[in-house]
């Protein structure tokens, strides 16, 4: 009997896979198509450098090393690494809707979509070298609570959890989300208040034990900007930073999509919002008064528990970067919500053309938003290689008379005309999609440049194309007529330096196009 339940729900899971692995590779298209290498992988590509050790994520080190067996320096094997994130990323999606949710393989595939294919997790699936590391990262943050009984499963999931840390640290967020559907899920089965509250307690010390772990291993070897952004609060007087914190980040996510957006998506949005209310009020009638009122307080409060999982750790940092790849838990959130939504709903006749609904809506929205953000990229990285290849042509042909001894760059490219237009229904494009040509990222500006200038340009050293101390911008400005006058660009020469004064496109005002 154990063998045909195990093979059933083995070809149930066989069956979501395929239909999710699809799903996340229709989203992941675009962004192939666009063939732009995402910010870091611009110089890991050019100099084969890991980099991850210092930034705490051994693991990906490790992982990356044995995928290439490589000797001393990495080699681009894109779409290999993002292919791999996407299969990973449908694997553990299709174990998640098997335990938690009863429906059609498609529907399942619907409900738990949103792991990987939320609009914030794109920007993980950019990165060339890192979209592995991170998808894994997932995998083994959520395993934990899907792990088949055996010996000592709660000492592996700790283990689990320290690996996902070492991976990449945000992802463990996807944990504390699930742990909280963990509860919702037992409060629906009927199970007794003291058995999932011991069961949440035992799922805190395990990430507490792994948190611990992680800190004393690896945290100690984490140095340079990363080790000043994850700078934890200290003391009592910087406890407001935490509201602060939830502030800033979820106000990112609002600012993200615009207010016509919101309109239509937040009625939705609240529907899953309001599930696991719904589960907790109906498993706290008919206990005595204290018992209801405690559970029902409880389950008032968990929206707001599950948007303050969602961010973890990042909460209790004095300065958190606020960037997209660091909200991997928005897409356990809303897979959360949706599940609950399921399980709710599954109780009338129409309920699972209702959670379809909402499943397909959200979907279809993620994929519309991929779209355009992998056409917005393809635009950028056409305008900027066209103007890095003219640049290359005309400093070729200018040093041919005028020995070049150093290059110094100023003023930005801006966004090509399809991108800034796309972000103006998109604004969360405006924070995706990465300008390369600009004083103000040298970074990513010297690691570009170098695959079109090697001869003055160390993408080792961002500064070999920065100003000199003590210098501004406007010091970089032709005095006289440029040498070159080129369509996003001014080339001049002042003595052996080549001073390039970018130049955004003409575009007419946002007011304008509507």
């Amino acid at each position: 009997m154990d063998r045909v339940e195990h093979d059933g729900e083995a070809g149930r899971v066989r069956a979501v896979f395929w239909r999710l692995a699809a799903l996340l590779l229709l989203l992941l298209y675009p962004i192939l198509r666009a063939d732009r290498p995402y910010n870091d992988d611009l110089k890991r590509a050019l100099l084969g450098r890991a980099s991850w050790d210092s930034n705490g994520r051994p693991l990906t080190t490790l992982l990356m090393r044995a995928l290439q067996a490589y000797d001393h320096t990495m080699v681009d094997i894109a779409p290999l690494s993002q292919v791999g994130a996407v299969l990973l990323l449908a694997w553990i999606g299709a174990r998640l809707a098997v335990r938690h949710a009863r429906a059609t393989p498609w529907l399942a595939a619907l409900l738990v979509f949103p792991l990987g294919a939320q609009p914030f997790f794109l920007e993980n699936l950019s990165f060339r070298f890192d979209a592995l590391s991170m998808a894994l990262a997932v995998v083994l943050a959520a395993w934990p609570l899907l792990m088949p009984d055996g010996r000592k499963p709660w000492q592996r999931g700790v283990l689990c959890l320290f690996a996902s840390l070492c991976l990449y640290q945000p992802a463990t967020n996807v944990f504390l989300v699930f742990a909280l559907l963990e509860v919702w899920q037992k409060q629906a089965d009927g199970t007794a208040p003291a058995a999932w509250l011991r069961s949440l307690g035992r799922r805190a010390l395990q990430w507490l034990l792994a948190m611990g772990i992680y800190e004393l291993v690896v945290g100690m070897h984490i140095s340079g900007w990363v080790k000043r952004q994850a700078a934890p609060i200290r003391g009592l007087h910087e406890l407001p930073l935490l509201g602060r914190n939830f502030v800033r980040f979820y106000s990112y996510v609002g600012d993200a999509f615009n207010g016509h957006w919101w309109s239509v998506f937040a009625p939705v949005l609240l529907m899953l919002a309001l599930a696991p209310v719904a589960i907790g009020l109906r498993h706290a009638r008919g206990r005595t008064p204290l018992t209801a009122a405690l559970l029902g307080l409880c389950a008032l409060g968990m929206p707001l528990a599950t948007l303050v999982a969602a961010l973890g750790p990042m909460l209790v940092l004095r300065e958190p970067e606020i960037r997209s790849r660091v909200l991997i838990g928005v897409g356990a959130l809303l897979v959360a919500g949706l599940l609950a939504a399921h399980a709710w709903l599954s109780r009338w006749r129409s309920g699972a053309r209702v959670s379809a609904a909402l499943a397909g809506v959200l979907a279809t929205s993620m994929l519309v938003i991929a779209s355009a953000y992998g056409n917005a990229m393809a635009a950028q990285q056409r305008m900027e290689r066209h103007v890095a290849a003219r640049l290359a042509d005309d400093l070729a042909a200018l040093s041919a008379g005028h020995p070049i001894t150093a290059l110094q760059v100023s003023g930005s490219v801006g966004f090509a005309p399809l991108a800034d237009h796309a972000a103006v229904e998109f604004p969360l494009l405006r924070s995706l999609v990465p300008v390369y040509l600009t004083e103000a990222d040298l970074f990513a500006t010297s690691g570009f440049l170098m695959g079109y200038l090697p001869a003055w340009v160390d993408a080792r050293r961002p500064a070999s194309i920065g100003l000199p101390p003590g210098q501004s911008a406007a010091m970089v400005a032709c005095a006289g007529a440029p040498w070159r006058q080129a369509a996003g660009y001014r080339l001049c020469l002042d003595g052996g330096t080549a001073r390039v004064d970018f130049l955004p496109a003409a575009l007419p005002s946002p007011q304008q196009r509507r």
